[in-house]
This record gives structure tokens, C-alpha cells and sequence, in this order.
């Protein structure tokens, strides 16, 4: 713990933010937590704003040009609009909540009574990250029971507005922004304590995007939601922006060896603080749906066994404490890059202090059955407030500035040396997830001789397609991850030993049978990577000859060009003097050729 916690006023300040946040001289609800990264995506929290509906962002002197109809991500400037209406997904989210799979998924948890809205606190919770209108405000009497399908709205309340998530909902509610934000004056950077989200920052993005896709104090889908049929969150931010349609201009992606690794570590720090908001909510039963403990936060393998990785599982696994597994989802990679960090000598103060904080809440988490929800709270608040202390000091500002692929590589093949990297599932799938960001230093590139591996690792980890969490028990015909732990660990350390030095250490590798199969699987990795080893050696040198035999070949080049060049007359560069005589003479020439013709 940092100093400032450990004196009396830090502490002071921890409590007081566990047990709630305190008004501020306006007697308004502050939304961000004091010392945390709440402040990049700060303005989409409030509820003191209007949030305007897309239409009025759909004007064609605005963002609804070249012309109707058109949404290609090449058009220029004014198109926004229509790229998000026809081909963003976040479009058809309220859509999707209005399905009849959704409304079924409702049914199961009670929040619609047939298709009227019996729970306003659980609908409010879908709509959060559904709809851009966040609240449903219409007054409930004992004989108005609100339908999701007919929707009517107090006069005094906020307009709903149908439409997905769409502009305000990661650009912020627009009331103090939309009619200054065109202005040649006007500052996007400034504009935040209006409610506008800076989302040029990637790393702004990355957290806006996370406050959905992870969850946040407002919104939390837990693990009632899961059971009843919502998938399970797990946010990748950089496949994610892949895969969104983008409205504005990507110039960063001009650099893909930077571009990829800043995009993975957005994605880390934005999953890792947003997992430990979501906690800190879930654990003070503060603005939250959920009861604690709050399964969600856990691994699902600790329970659903057939979800990890296919293992020989002894039976003294059965006799131990039931104690679940805190989930590695969110805070994996950020672990990983911290520890390569200490492991280089390059890391500071920061450094330590953050992974000791998220080490607490891994130990508050698993310490019984039943957590400890005070103690739980603290520990998430300090491990957020150390986050954000990081994100703002030495390490956070070079690893934003200058993290590329060459450098994540590094971190690839220090991963695959920690013992606890190829456990679960959740880690093994970061681990996949972190080297593919690096692919831009691969070896040979995509198509050298990784390729086959990662894609082995893919289809090895990854589940069938539209499962139905709700009828899973009943699925006997479900199959998951079909690579074991050992696969797993064989493929990720033969990745891992094309990328940088990796070093099997004695008893580091931890199998679920005996021993001696460890030991015997130990061999067999160090003997791989001595093979590694001498075909990449074999590769440097092939490289090496090649380079040589290339540059000799320059060198041959260049001397016959130069004995062609003796060979040839040299030009003579004429004085203006001597240009004027020229021209002179020829005019001469031409005067008398002149006189001669007319006799």
C-alpha cells in the first residue's frame, strides 16, 4: 500500500469512497471516484444531463452526408450518421432487447411480467448499456403497468427515444456540447465538464467502451443474467475496434507495429479498472443489482468445470475448500506486463504498487467462500486508485507512448514461463489474445511458421457457437475447449520460443496428475526449445547469408555503373558567357542563310 493510504487521511479517503460518494458544494452526487480513471469516461456516467437522440445529429449540413443511403468507411467527412445506422451494430441494440430471446431472457429473471415491465430496476439495468436513454421514467400507478412496447413518458422527465446506443452514448449527453461543438473555437479537450467524451484517446475509448462491455457502477450484468441467457462478457478491445465500423478517421493504424500493442494495452487497463469498478459496486451493494457474493466476478470453471480446459481432475480436488477461483479475464495481460517490467529492472514505485494492490484483491476474493464485502470493497478502491496513480506516472506514460510489438514480444515469451499462465482458460485465452497483438514481429510474419501454432491454440480454446447458457445443463452434446492443459502449455511455450528466450524452470510446470508426468513433460519442453533454438539460429544465419550475398550484389552493381560511367564522354557544363556566343553565332548563321535565299 502506497503512503498515502497507509496514513490516517488516506484512509479517511478510502472509507468514505467505499461507503458511498459524498456531495459536492452544489449538493449534486459526484459520478467519478476521486483518484481513479472514472474521469476518462466521466460525462456518459452523469444523469444530470439531456441526452439527445441521434436525429439530431442527422442533419445533412451535420452528419448525415455525402447523401442518403451511403455508409462507407472511406467516405469523407459527415457521413457518421449513416455509417452507424446501417451498419453499426450498436444500432439494432435496442433491437436485440426487444427480441424474443431477450424478452425470454427477462421472463426467466422477472423483470417482464408477460410484456409488461414488473422490475424497473432490472429493465433500467438492460437499458444502460441497450439504449442510450438510460432510465425508463414513466410513472407507475397500480393501474398503469408500463409495456416495453408501448412506452409513455412523464412530462417532466427526458424524452425516450428507441433508438440503440447511439450518439450520447459514448460521445456523452450532448445538452451543454451539441450547439457549440462545430464552432471554430471550440475544444473537444476542454469540452468535458459539459459531458463531451474525449474519445480521439484511444485509451478514453478503450474505457467508454469498457463501461458496457465490462460493466461498470451503473451497469452490471452478473451472473443471474448469464444463467438466464445473456452471454458472458468478455471485452477484447482490440478485436473489438477491428470490427466496428468505423465513423471517423484511424490514422494511428498507419503504424501497425505500435498501432495493435497500444490497442491490447488500452483494452488491459480499461478491462482491468473497469472489473474492479464493477466489484467495488457489487461488494458495497452500492447502485448495483447484484447479491454478494457476486458469482460473475469469478471464474466460471471453478464451478462449470466442462467451461476450463479438459483435465485429468483427481479426486482429492473433491475434498478441498469450495472456493471459487477469482476471474484472470480482466487483469491478465496487465499482470503480465508488470511483471515483465520488474523482471527487466525497468520498473519503479508504481510498479509494485500496483501489483501488490491487485494481488490484494485476488487474496480478498479468495480468502472463504464468502468474502469478506467490506474488506473487498477497499481492496478493489485501492487497487483502482493505484491503477490510475500508475497510468498517470513514468511507467503508464511509456508504456502509452512507446508499448510496440517488438517490445510485446517480450512480454509473449516471459508469460509462457510463469506458472500460473496455462491453469484456465481465461489465462490461456489472454495469452493467445496477447501474442496475436504482436503479430506484427512475428517471425516470417502471418504466414511463417507460427501461423499453424496460434491457429491451434484458437480452435483448441474456442467454444461452439450459439450456445444457450439456459438449456447448457442439458446439452449433452456440448463440448468445450478441446485442447488439455498440457496441450495448451506445449503450444503456447513452442509460441512463445519463436518470439524470445524461454526457460523452463524446475518444478514449474503444474499438471493435475502426478509428478512424475510433469517432469517427463518438463524434459520434453526444454528439448523443443533447443530445437527451436537451432532453427531459429539456422534462420539467422540463412538471414545473414542472404544479407551479405544482397549487399555484395549492391556493391558489383554499383562498381560496373561506375566503369560504365569512365567509359562515357563526361558532359561539360557551359558558362552563361559561353551560352551568349553560342546563341550569337547561331543567329548569324541564321541571318545570312536568310540574305542568300532572298537573292
Amino acid at each position: 500500500m502506497s503512503l498515502f493510504c497507509r496514513t490516517g487521511f488516506g484512509y479517511l479517503l478510502v472509507m468514505a469512497a467505499c461507503l458511498g460518494p459524498c456531495a459536492d458544494s452544489d449538493g449534486q452526487q459526484p459520478v467519478a471516484t476521486p483518484g481513479t480513471l472514472d474521469r476518462l469516461h466521466e460525462p456518459i456516467l452523469r444523469q444530470d444531463l439531456e441526452v439527445g437522440p441521434a436525429q439530431s445529429c442527422a442533419t445533412s449540413n451535420c452528419h448525415a452526408g455525402p447523401r442518403p443511403g451511403v455508409a462507407l468507411e472511406t467516405a469523407r467527412r459527415g457521413s457518421e450518421y449513416q455509417i452507424w445506422i446501417e451498419r453499426d451494430p450498436h444500432a439494432q441494440s435496442w433491437r436485440t432487447m426487444c427480441s424474443d430471446e431477450s424478452l425470454a431472457i427477462m421472463r426467466r429473471l422477472k423483470i417482464m411480467d408477460g410484456d409488461e415491465i414488473a422490475d424497473r430496476v432490472g429493465f433500467d439495468n438492460c437499458l444502460a448499456c441497450h439504449n442510450s436513454t438510460k432510465r425508463f421514467n414513466e410513472p407507475r400507478t397500480s393501474s398503469n403497468h408500463p409495456s416495453i412496447s408501448n412506452v409513455a413518458i412523464a412530462a417532466n422527465s427526458n424524452a425516450f427515444q428507441r433508438e440503440g446506443v447511439g450518439c450520447s452514448s459514448c460521445h456523452g449527453p450532448s445538452q451543454n456540447w451539441i450547439h457549440t461543438h462545430f464552432q471554430m473555437d471550440w475544444s473537444s479537450a476542454g469540452a468535458t465538464t459539459e459531458g463531451f467524451v474525449e474519445a480521439g484517446d484511444v485509451f478514453v475509448r478503450a474505457r467508454m467502451c469498457a463501461s458496457c462491455h465490462v460493466g461498470d457502477k451503473d451497469r452490471d450484468m452478473n451472473h443471474d443474467i448469464i444463467a438466464a441467457g445473456h452471454p458472458a462478457l468478455r471485452y477484447e478491445f482490440a478485436t473489438y475496434h477491428a470490427w466496428q465500423p468505423k465513423h471517423w478517421r484511424d490514422h494511428e493504424s498507419a503504424d501497425r507495429s505500435r498501432y495493435e500493442s497500444q490497442l491490447w494495452l488500452a483494452g488491459q487497463i480499461a478491462a482491468a479498472d473497469a472489473s474492479l469498478s464493477l466489484l467495488q459496486s457489487r461488494s458495497s451493494n452500492s447502485q448495483t443489482v447484484s447479491q454478494w457474493p457476486e458469482l460473475a466476478s469469478f471464474d466460471c470453471a471453478s464451478c462449470h468445470q466442462s467451461l476450463g480446459l479438459v483435465n485429468d481432475r483427481s479426486t482429492a480436488r473433491l475434498s478441498r475448500q469450495a472456493v471459487a477461483r477469482y476471474s484472470r479475464w480482466n487483469d491478465a495481460g496487465l499482470r503480465w506486463l508488470i511483471e515483465y517490467r520488474i523482471a527487466t529492472s525497468v520498473a519503479v514505485q508504481e510498479d509494485h504498487e500496483l501489483l501488490s494492490a491487485l494481488d490484494r484483491v485476488v487474496q480478498q476474493a479468495e480468502a472463504k467462500p464468502q468474502p469478506d464485502p467490506i474488506a473487498t470493497t477497499r481492496a478493489a478502491l485501492e487497487a483502482r486508485m493505484a491503477l490510475a496513480r500508475w497510468f498517470d506516472s513514468e511507467p503508464g506514460y511509456h508504456e502509452r507512448s512507446s508499448l510496440c510489438s517488438d517490445r510485446l514480444v517480450g512480454v509473449v515469451a516471459f508469460a509462457a514461463q510463469r506458472p500460473e499462465t496455462f491453469t484456465t482458460w481465461e489465462s490461456s485465452v489472454q495469452f493467445y489474445l496477447m501474442a496475436v497483438a504482436a503479430r506484427e514481429s512475428w517471425p516470417g510474419g502471418w504466414s511463417g511458421p507460427l501461423r499453424g501454432i496460434v491457429d491451434r491454440l484458437r480452435l483448441g480454446l474456442s467454444y461452439p457457437e450459439l450456445l444457450d447458457a439456459s438449456r447448457f445443463p442439458n446439452r449433452s452434446d456440448f463440448a468445450g475447449p478441446t485442447l488439455d492443459r498440457r496441450e495448451v502449455t506445449q503450444l503456447g511455450i513452442e509460441l512463445a520460443g519463436w518470439l524470445g528466450p524461454v526457460t523452463i524452470e524446475q518444478g514449474s510446470i503444474k499438471l493435475d496428475d502426478d509428478e512424475t508426468n510433469a517432469q517427463k513433460m518438463e524434459t520434453e519442453l526444454d528439448a523443443m526449445l533447443e530445437r527451436i533454438e537451432l532453427r531459429w539460429k539456422g534462420t539467422a544465419e540463412q538471414r545473414a547469408r542472404e544479407l551479405a550475398e544482397f549487399n555484395a550484389e549492391l556493391d558489383a552493381n554499383e562498381k560496373r555503373r561506375n566503369a560504365e560511367e569512365e567509359t562515357q564522354p563526361k558532359r561539360t557544363i557551359k558558362s552563361a558567357a559561353e551560352l551568349k556566343e553560342e546563341l550569337r553565332q547561331k543567329l548569324e548563321s541564321r541571318d545570312i542563310d536568310s540574305s542568300e535565299n532572298d537573292r
